[in-house]
C-alpha cells in the first residue's frame, strides 16, 4: 500500500480513536497505537507515535479534513475533537471518514468483510474525480448522456454546478449547453465523459444547500407549487416516519388512538407520491383534495392491474 494512503488510514484511526474517547492522553491513545499493528506497519516500523508525529498528524488532519484536534490542559491534558459535528452532518468530509473508518476495521479480516453485505450500486462512479475536477476549476464537461426520455444516447456540452447523491445514485446538477433550465444528470447514464478547457462561472441564483429543499428527492418542477400536505400515517409506520422523515420539514401536528398526523411543505411531484405510495396501506394523504385524489387514482390503478387476469 502506498505510504500516502497509509498515512489517511492513520489519521483516520486516530479521529476515530479519540472520537470514541471522548477525552483521552497522549499516553493513552500511544496504548492504543501500540495495540494496533495493521495501521503501524510499513512507516518507519514506529512501535511507538511519538509526539512530533502526533502533532503533525493533527496538522494534516485539520488541513485534510477540516478536524480541529485540541488539548484540554485542565483536563489532565486530554485530547478531544473540537467540531466532530463535522463528522455527523450530511457532507463529503462525514461520508470519506465513516468509509474510510469502517475499512480500517476491515483491513486483513476476511472473515469481518464476509459478514458486512452492501447493495450493489449503479455504475458511473469512475467519473467522480473528473467532475470534482471540473467543480474546482470551473470547466465545462462533454458528456455522452443516455437520454431515457429519448431512448439514445447524445453528447452534452454542460457546467456543472454541483453533486448530489439520491438513494445510491450521484448526479451531477448543471445546464446544458443551449438551455436555460438547470438539469440533473445520473452518473451511471453517462456513457464518456471528458474534461474541457472551456471555462464558466457557477450561477449565482443557485445555492446548492437550498436548491432542493422544496422535493424530496431531484425533480424539481416549476409546475408545482410549494404547499402544505399532511400524510396520515398508521401503525407502525407512523414511528418509522417519525425516525427516518420523509423531508426535512416534517412535523407531526396531531394524533389519533393509531394514527399520527404529518404535514410536509414541499412540492407534492412524482418523487414524493411514490415515497407515499412506498408505505403502502398504513399511509393515507389527508390534504390537500388534489394530492388525496392522486393518491386514489394511483391506488386504484393498481387495483385494476391485479384484477386482470394474466
Amino acid at each position: 500500500m502506498a505510504t500516502s494512503v497509509r498515512l489517511i488510514r492513520r489519521y483516520v484511526w486516530l479521529i476515530d480513536t479519540i472520537r470514541r474517547a471522548g477525552n483521552i492522553t497522549l499516553e493513552e491513545i500511544n496504548q492504543k497505537w501500540k495495540e494496533n499493528r495493521t495501521l503501524r506497519l510499513d512507516i518507519d516500523k514506529e512501535d511507538d507515535l511519538p509526539e512530533r508525529t502526533f502533532h503533525r498528524h493533527r496538522q494534516a488532519i485539520a488541513d485534510i479534513f477540516g478536524i480541529d484536534i485540541l488539548c484540554n490542559r485542565y483536563n489532565g491534558n486530554t485530547y478531544y475533537i473540537e467540531n466532530d459535528e463535522a463528522l455527523k452532518e450530511p457532507s463529503f468530509t462525514s461520508w470519506l471518514f465513516n468509509g474510510l473508518a469502517i475499512d480500517n476495521q476491515l483491513i486483513d479480516n476476511k472473515e469481518i468483510n464476509d459478514r458486512i453485505l452492501f447493495e450493489e450500486t449503479p455504475g458511473g462512479m469512475e467519473y467522480m474525480p473528473v467532475v470534482i475536477q471540473a467543480l474546482s476549476e470551473k470547466r465545462r464537461l462533454l458528456i455522452t448522456y443516455n437520454s431515457i426520455s429519448h431512448g439514445n444516447y447524445t453528447d452534452k456540452k454542460i457546467e456543472p454546478y454541483f453533486i448530489k447523491e439520491r438513494l445510491r445514485r450521484w448526479y451531477i446538477v448543471g445546464r446544458a449547453e443551449g438551455h436555460d433550465s438547470v438539469e440533473v444528470f445520473a452518473f451511471d447514464r453517462i456513457e464518456q465523459l471528458s474534461l474541457l478547457s472551456e471555462k464558466f462561472e457557477f450561477d449565482a441564483d443557485i445555492d446548492p444547500k437550498t436548491y432542493f429543499n422544496e422535493v424530496v428527492g431531484i425533480l424539481l418542477d416549476d409546475e408545482y407549487d410549494c404547499e402544505s400536505v399532511v400524510v396520515r400515517l398508521y401503525g407502525k409506520q407512523a414511528e418509522y416516519v417519525n425516525l427516518l422523515p420523509l423531508h426535512k420539514s416534517q412535523k407531526a401536528v396531531s394524533r389519533g388512538k393509531n394514527y399520527t398526523d404529518f404535514e410536509y411543505m414541499l412540492r407534492p411531484e412524482w418523487e414524493f407520491i411514490h415515497e407515499v405510495l412506498r408505505l403502502g396501506y398504513e399511509a393515507e394523504v389527508i390534504s390537500p383534495a388534489w394530492v388525496r385524489e392522486e393518491l386514489k387514482w394511483q391506488a386504484q390503478e393498481i387495483v385494476k392491474r391485479y384484477d386482470e387476469p394474466k
